[in-house]
């Protein structure tokens, strides 16, 4: 049996030591930190002045929605995507984020967000990688903001037309039940959107999928695919292009006073979807 006795544990003193760092350095430091993670007073205001400045330079086709470190430019005019450019809301974190949302189902501003760290193969542009702006300095910042709305965001916004992505979401649709993915929903909006069939039995398994999840059988979610199945049962395309367009429409308008001019009319240009 051994007769070694465990060692005493290092004083903080010596572990310090052993880090060639002493108590005032370690105090400093965390100060620094404390700092760092403290948000500093005026944040929203200097976010808003920001895209006030960046907004004037990409012209008349983008506005500025919601205020605070909530505030984000939209490019108009607004189709079947709702696209913003915004800001992550942690204190000082300082990073530009892109908003990309159908609007074929209620709206929750910031339910998909892309931001700088996470990768995306649409996105191609590296400069922007984990990029931190200082909100402060209005100059440089709105320079960056304006450069991401022009550059790595409309390569999003960008997106392909709607026959593309219906023939996307077919494929996705018949490998339904092998994938975690529910995308395939928007399918039902595509179908009636490019004429390529009912939407019903996609409106019927998103039902399905939803009451058999639902915490709310009876909730928002649940009642829109209700009411776009009751109007899609009519079989009249024109009618259901109607119903989506106003959804769409009062979706928005249930988060931001917009204007009847920001919207796309949809109905005359729906290649454009």
């Amino acid at each position: 049996m051994s007769d070694d006795k465990p060692k005493p544990p290092k004083s903080v003193t010596e572990v310090l030591e052993s880090l060639g760092t002493d108590r005032d350095q370690l105090r400093e430091m965390a100060k620094d930190a404390i700092a760092d993670l403290t948000p500093k007073k005026g944040r929203g205001a200097a976010w808003e002045k920001v895209l006030g400045t960046a907004v004037k330079k990409l012209g008349p086709n983008w506005t500025i929605i919601g205020s605070g470190l909530r505030a984000e430019l939209l490019p108009t005019p607004v189709r079947w995507w709702f696209d913003t450019v915004g800001i992550d809301p942690i204190p000082n974190r300082e990073q530009l984020t892109i908003g990309h949302v159908r609007l074929f189902e209620p709206l929750i501003p910031r339910a998909i967000t892309l931001r700088q760290d996470i990768p995306d193969s649409r996105l191609q542009d590296q400069e922007f990688r984990r990029l931190q702006i200082d909100i402060f300095d209005t100059a440089s910042a709105a320079a960056t903001v304006t450069q991401w709305a022009q550059g790595p965001a409309m390569q999003l916004f960008d997106t392909k037309p709607a026959e593309l992505f219906s023939a996307f979401l077919e494929e996705k649709y018949l490998v339904r039940d092998q994938s975690r993915s529910t995308s395939w929903r928007f399918l039902a909006a595509y179908r009636v959107i490019t004429d390529t069939g009912s939407p019903l039995e996609v409106i019927d398994s998103q039902l399905d999928y939803l009451r058999s999840r639902a915490a709310d059988p009876a909730g928002p979610l649940v009642m829109f695919w209700e009411q776009f199945r009751e109007v899609a049962a009519a079989g009249d395309r024109e009618r259901t292009l109607r119903w989506l367009d106003e959804h769409r429409r009062a979706t928005v308008r249930e988060h931001y006073p917009l204007p009847d001019s920001v919207f796309a009319d949809v109905l005359e240009d729906l290649g454009d979807g």
